[in-house]
């Protein structure tokens, strides 16, 4: 922290700095530079908006959830675990993006700017950490190596780590189907009707699952699609023509944006409900099954369709991609009852627009 610079007493001589406010005084050469003061000429020269939050703790106890969130395998990891950092900033960016600043063990001049784990993410040790980095003092340097070094490595480790989570929930998900498949038709007589209650309350299971795998891509899928379609016109040709990528681009997009308005649906009718009313908590609940019954077609849709992203992000990479639609996609597809009120003129619309091959399923579905 810096020394406060003393007043000199009446009488007595002025020093040749007095007259200069304490920010353009000489600094002793053992004088750490203010962190707090730097993080926010950090985050004024950054590219975006950013909000900064410094904080002082004065045992080690005070860094461990930072730590804990920390997302580097280097020296500043190694900072991290053998020193008692007695103040760090957190930098927040417009887009989620998190950077922490701390003073670097033993030099009073220099910072280490490391970046935190994205929220919600439980994969981010799956994916090279994007290593943090040592600073000047002075701002204008800091940001440029901030802005040139540290943050594209940030933004690639963050997509990664999403992609990673894409391929987690594509893969749950068909164990969910998987799952309905097995037991549904035990359920239904051989006309496929539901025989009793049992087969709507296994429904609702599986429609709240789905959901719970779909819902954190409504807040990151659009940062993957449109990178995705961005990066779509450098890949080789025929990866794009044997993965009907575009398509499947357009119809991931359009799950995102169904699924939202379902849960905007759901906020806005959930939000008018009387907390203190006795049939709040059964109307809640009631909302709740009708918002995944309604979102049931969209992330069926993500699941279907969400393996395009893991297959052009190893695309990106140079890798082969082979991923063929699984039978319990299909099968799912075929028990959706999302197309059962779809109009024919609709029908007629999605099979010119879809390449050919990719709605064969579709015409097979049935309603349960």
């Amino acid at each position: 922290m810096s020394e406060r610079i003393p007043t000199p007493a009446a009488g007595t001589p002025a020093s040749p700095s007095a007259d200069r406010p304490a920010s353009l005084a000489p600094r002793k050469a053992n004088e750490r530079a203010d962190l707090a003061t730097f993080a926010q000429d950090l985050a004024a020269r950054l590219p975006g908006s950013w909000t900064v939050v410094a904080q002082e703790h004065a045992a080690y106890a005070g860094q461990s959830p930072l730590a804990e969130r920390l997302w580097d395998d280097g020296y500043v990891k190694w900072a991290f675990e053998q020193f008692v950092l007695s103040r760090h900033a957190v930098l927040t960016s417009g887009t989620g993006c998190e950077l922490v600043v701390v003073d670097r063990p033993r030099r009073t001049r220099e910072f280490l700017v490391a970046a935190s784990q994205p929220s919600g993410s439980d994969v981010a040790d799956r994916v090279k950490a994007p290593d943090g980095i040592v600073v000047d003092a002075d701002p204008a340097r800091a940001a440029s190596a901030v802005a040139d070094r540290l943050l594209p490595r940030y933004e690639q480790a963050v997509r990664a780590a999403r992609v990673e989570e894409v391929a987690v929930a594509v893969a749950a998900g068909e164990r969910v189907l998987a799952e309905w498949d097995a037991i549904s038709d035990r359920l239904c007589d051989a006309d496929h009707w539901p025989l009793d209650e049992r087969y709507d309350l296994r429904q609702q299971q599986r429609d709240a699952e789905m959901w719970a795998l779909f819902a954190p891509f409504l807040d990151h899928g659009p940062a993957l699609v449109a990178h995705a379609e961005e990066m779509l016109p450098f890949l080789d040709p025929q990866d794009r023509a044997e993965g009907r990528w575009p398509y499947r681009l357009r119809v991931l997009r359009e799950a995102l944006e169904g699924g939202a308005r379902v849960q905007a649906d759901f906020e806005f009718v959930t939000g008018a409900l009387l907390p203190d009313h006795p049939r709040a908590g059964a109307a809640f609940a009631k909302a709740v099954v009708e918002r995944n019954a309604e979102d049931w077609h969209y992330s069926l849709t993500w699941m279907e369709s969400g393996g395009a992203l893991v297959e052009m992000a190893q695309a990106e990479r140079g890798r082969p991609v082979r991923s063929p639609q699984s039978a319990q996609v299909q099968a799912a597809r075929a028990r959706s009852p999302h197309t059962a009120h779809q109009s024919l003129a609709t029908t007629a619309v999605s099979v010119t627009a879809a390449p050919p091959g990719l709605l064969a399923h579709n015409r097979a579905r049935r309603s349960r």
